[in-house]
């Protein structure tokens, strides 16, 4: 039997994990691709709404993820000072509002855990 809430937590890391993926990659091909972003309209407009693309996604999926315990935002912000939730969004190990604690690893539902392996 599939437990939904480790399919949302999975969902949830691997959310984290394409974000912090593109972000690597917008960092690296705007290095590279600079000059020519600087001399070509086109290419700058392409490449900019190439990034909202990328980022949207993984994006979405992490701000709408709710906590399974209180129902809230799991991402919430405590306002401007986290620079609009940019440090939760990348870091944040907890919940916002209840402060559960997101899993370590979620595994798979067909893998044992620790606790359910015979010792």
């Amino acid at each position: 039997m599939r437990d939904p809430a480790r399919s949302q937590w999975r969902s949830f890391q691997r959310a984290r994990y394409a974000l912090w993926a593109v972000l690597v990659l917008l960092v690296a091909l705007g290095v590279l691709l600079h000059d020519a972003m600087a001399s070509s309209r086109a290419l700058r407009f392409a490449a900019t709404s190439a990034m909202v693309l990328l980022v949207a996604y993984p994006l979405g999926v992490l701000l709408g993820f709710r906590c399974p315990r209180c129902g809230e935002a799991y991402l919430a912000t405590g306002g401007l000072w986290d620079f609009l939730g940019l440090g939760r969004i990348l870091f944040s190990r907890r919940c916002g509002s209840c402060s559960l604690p997101a899993p370590a690893h979620v595994h798979r539902h067909d893998e044992p855990t620790p606790s359910s392996r015979p010792v």
